[in-house]
């Protein structure tokens, strides 16, 4: 954990953030929803729009000016012909200035790198080392799981699946930070009044037996949702300790439904009540902000036929 606490100052030190977090003036509010206990964060964070600016990226130092393109790997299944932000190679030749640390998860290699477009302080990807797809399986829950008793519980790791925020679905990442997500404070029981479809799997302790028993009911609920239909069903995941113990939320997702009006797509930050805005026309929501503007945008991307995986 504290490799990954320094590299992210000396991230900011040496200008690979678009924004400093320990000086930019971020407005944040909070609204309280009685129905479940969580209190939903919006964050309104223009720098974040800086990450498609090229030319911009190219002052700053952040993407190197004289890359070599023909040296870019490009996933062919791209359709906007994009080289991959996640391969190391690619790193190395387009962001001389970003730290990759190597860590070890669930027997397979993996690079965290600080997210220069970030959400919360500690913001990492944390990418697999070898070009894999985004897509979930068994080994996605055993990294995070791994990922976060390796920080002993400090860092939440989110994982979105295709259709559900993954910027890039042809390689394998997911997002860690050290910022607790509204979701944690979710009341015992009151899934059901969560705007958007959640299944909460407490493990209890650090014990691995018990561990493996709330992986194991995890991975089935995901195993479960996903079966039903492979072509439009995804998923977000996250895993937090919430109090002493770790905790693995599963949010079952709908690709038709990845989207919400007034905000966007929809990734893992914003069905665990983070709700970040950063464009010009999500300015007005964010100063509209309110409970019932949080359960508004997280029930437009509620999966039609969620009461199926309620049942189960």
């Amino acid at each position: 954990m504290d490799t990954l606490v320094q590299t992210w100052a000396a991230q900011a030190r040496d200008d690979f953030l678009l924004a400093d977090p320990a000086s930019v003036d971020l407005l944040v509010s909070a609204a309280v929803d009685q129905r479940c206990g969580v209190t939903y964060r919006f964050r309104w964070m223009p720098h974040r729009e800086i990450r498609g600016n090229v030319m911009e990226l190219e002052r700053r130092g952040v993407l190197n000016p004289h890359r070599d393109e023909s040296k870019l790997f490009r996933d062919p299944r791209d359709p906007q012909g994009r080289h991959c932000f996640l391969c190391a190679e690619n790193i190395a030749e387009c962001h001389p200035k970003e730290v990759l640390v190597p860590m070890q998860l669930a027997g397979r290699e993996y690079l965290a790198g600080a997210n220069f477009a970030w959400i919360e302080p500690d913001h990492f990807t944390v990418m697999s080392a070898e070009h894999v797809d985004q897509v979930y399986s068994r080994h996605v829950l055993e990294a995070m799981l791994e990922l976060h008793l390796q920080t002993e519980g400090q860092f939440r790791v989110l994982y979105n699946g295709p259709g559900a925020g993954a910027s890039i679905p042809w390689h394998l990442h997911f997002q860690i930070t050290t910022t607790p997500m509204p979701i944690e404070r979710l009341h015992p029981g009151s899934e059901g009044e969560y705007p958007t479809i959640v299944c909460r799997f407490p493990l209890d302790d650090w014990r691995h037996d018990r561990i493996a028993d709330g992986l194991e009911r995890a991975h089935f609920t995901a195993e479960q949702w996903l079966e039903g239909d492979r072509q439009e069903r995804s998923i977000n995941i996250l895993i937090a300790t919430v109090g002493t113990d770790p905790c693995i939320f599963v949010f079952p997702r709908d690709r038709r439904y990845a989207s919400a009006s007034g905000l966007g797509l929809v990734g893992g930050f914003e069905v665990a009540g983070d709700l970040v805005l950063s464009s010009s026309h999500e300015e007005e929501t964010f100063r509209n902000a309110s409970v019932a503007t949080a359960r508004d945008i997280l029930s437009q991307v509620c999966p039609p036929d969620w009461t199926a995986v309620a049942a189960a």
